[in-house]
């Protein structure tokens, strides 16, 4: 007769079912530290003050906050009609985000002046360096207004010194010129300057002309931002570049 020692069975038992417990708590583990270290994409935010809308002939604003573990690789930007024809972007952004692990988009995108009317699709999307892709999408109206405010020929520039930042463009406001507003961003630093002279508010043309003291901004690509804030509370932004050497 053959004797079952049960003692040693209920132990190799209980060890056997020890043992699929801790490979199923690994990977368990495993699954969630997969899940945590996906880029996130978060607050997007399309047009002035998230408004979803824009006009050809100006500028949108784009923004959003980017998380990513394993450190940015790629952002791109897609925008397409709803409809079957119409204005089409795809573009790759790469200075200020590339190798960061935490950043905010924060762009303006021309819209072309003949670019047509009617609703788009804004698809904005994060890889990090794992090859992980996270998207965010969210909605575009183009629309006309002949009333915003504008401004042509905005050009900026940096002295040799790296100290003074001049800028130029001609304003129009059919609604009269409240105040303009210039912000100056890169990395961590940035600048904001509000201009109501006597000479530029309640017109509705002005010569802008101005200079910015830049001597505290470290090396590196810098973002301007000229707003125009007319007396109806409409507002129209602009966006140049500049580099610090």
């Amino acid at each position: 007769m053959q004797i079952i020692n049960t003692k040693t069975t209920t132990m190799k038992i209980t060890k056997f079912f020890l043992m699929l417990a801790t490979i199923a708590a690994l990977f368990t583990a495993c699954k969630k530290d997969k899940i945590l270290e996906m880029p996130t994409i978060t607050d997007m935010e399309v047009g002035t003050a998230n408004s979803k809308v824009a006009f050809p002939g100006t500028d949108l604003h784009i923004e959003a906050k980017l998380d990513a573990k394993e450190t940015i690789s790629s952002v791109k930007l897609a925008i397409t009609p709803i409809s079957a024809t119409g204005w089409t972007l795809n573009e790759e952004f790469t200075a200020g985000y590339i190798g960061s692990k935490n950043s905010e988009f924060h762009e303006h995108v021309d819209i072309p002046t003949d670019a047509e009317l009617g609703k788009y699709r804004i698809v904005l999307t994060l890889t990090d360096q794992k090859g992980q892709v996270t998207t965010s999408e969210s909605e575009l109206e183009l629309k006309y207004d002949p009333t915003l405010p504008q401004a042509t020929n905005f050009e900026v520039g940096l002295n040799t010194a790296g100290n003074d930042l001049h800028l130029e463009a001609n304003i129009t406001a059919v609604n009269k010129i409240a105040k303009i507003i210039v912000e100056v961003h890169g990395g961590t630093y940035e600048k904001e300057v509000e201009y109501t002279d006597a000479a530029m508010v309640g017109s509705t043309t002005y010569n802008l002309h101005k200079h910015v003291n830049v001597t505290d901004a470290p090396k590196g690509h810098y973002h301007v931002h000229l707003k125009i804030v007319d007396q109806a509370g409409k507002e129209n932004e602009f966006e140049q570049h500049f580099d610090k050497n």
